[in-house]
């Protein structure tokens, strides 16, 4: 089963994946709520910013066939489905102006707008526990208040009651946490040391790519492996395997440097806590706002609309 973990030098902590669906579940479910596809008032709002190529852009709402399929509701579903997705096998949902327009990144944004403390955490953890969303030592406490809000307003889930289950190995009913509990505890116990996170099915942290101990990647390379020249391979790959001779004290300084150079706002924190938003900072309010023209054009750097 998938883990969110919370990482220290001193101890680690581990939240369940399925904790971690439950998160990116309320962000989308926030969104789609103030999008609400299956308004004909929205509808001829959100169509326009459908990209031509998807295959959404060539399907009527309003059209029924003869066994009375289809209509405004199975188009609601159906742009509700391809929102959550985000591309179909040919193009992103929205574009505006020819630009994709994330709709990962727009569910994240509106739930850090309008969301509370609880509901900016799940998408800080939703959009950031793969690239290491951290928070420093000073501030651990002030995260475990807001888990422990979470838990206690029942927007997060402490966990589930497994019925007995002989063949799956549970000869008794049970109690799963899914882990909320731990994290807290482990945030709790001091506050001289950062906590980064990361995701069971990437990288855990620390971990060689951040930082410096790898060599820069070439300029004008895409980042893919085949890409590299052979020797730049090789190259990489005994840098890599070397990490692992050094010691976790040395790992940690060379990770939590990178972390904290970084511009990509991975530091969870209360100065910026309110004022957060990701990548190019819109939410599917700026779709909906009369001056949706100036917000798109001004976030992605495109000439104001004739």
């Amino acid at each position: 089963m998938s883990r969110v973990y919370f990482h220290s030098p001193s101890g680690d902590a581990e939240l369940h994946g399925s904790e971690r669906a439950w998160l990116g579940g309320l962000v989308n479910d926030i969104a789609l709520g103030v999008l609400s596809p299956s308004s004909p008032s929205r509808v001829d709002r959100l169509r326009p910013f459908i990209h031509p190529d998807h295959y959404l852009a060539a399907t009527d709402p309003y059209a029924v066939d003869a066994y009375g399929r289809g209509g405004l509701e199975s188009w609601a579903s159906t742009y509700a489905t391809a929102f959550s997705v985000g591309w179909s096998h040919r193009a992103p949902l929205i574009q505006y102006r020819g630009k994709a327009l994330d709709s990962f990144t727009l569910a994240l944004n509106t739930a850090a707008l309008l969301g509370n403390d609880q509901i900016k955490l799940a998408a800080r953890l939703h959009g950031q526990c793969e690239l290491h969303a951290w928070v420093d030592g000073p501030n651990r406490a002030w995260l475990a208040d807001i888990m422990q809000t979470g838990l206690d307003s029942g927007i997060y889930r402490s966990g589930f009651q497994h019925e007995a289950d002989p063949d799956r190995g549970r000869p008794d009913p049970s109690w799963v946490s899914q882990g909320w509990g731990e994290v807290i505890s482990l945030l709790r116990q001091r506050d001289d040391e950062p906590v980064a996170t990361s995701y069971s099915v990437c990288d855990q942290f620390p971990n060689s790519s951040v930082g410096d101990w790898m060599p820069p990647w070439p300029e004008g390379l895409p980042r893919e492996w085949d890409a590299l020249p052979e020797e730049q391979q090789e190259q990489r790959s005994a840098r890599s395997d070397e990490w692992y001779e050094l010691d976790d004290t040395e790992q940690w300084r060379i990770s939590m440097a990178g972390l904290r150079a970084s511009s990509d706002g991975l530091e969870m924190k209360p100065d910026n806590w309110s004022s957060f938003r990701f990548e190019h900072k819109l939410s599917v309010l700026d779709l909906l706002a009369p001056d949706a023209d100036d917000r798109l054009a001004s976030a992605l750097d495109l000439e104001p609309a004739a």
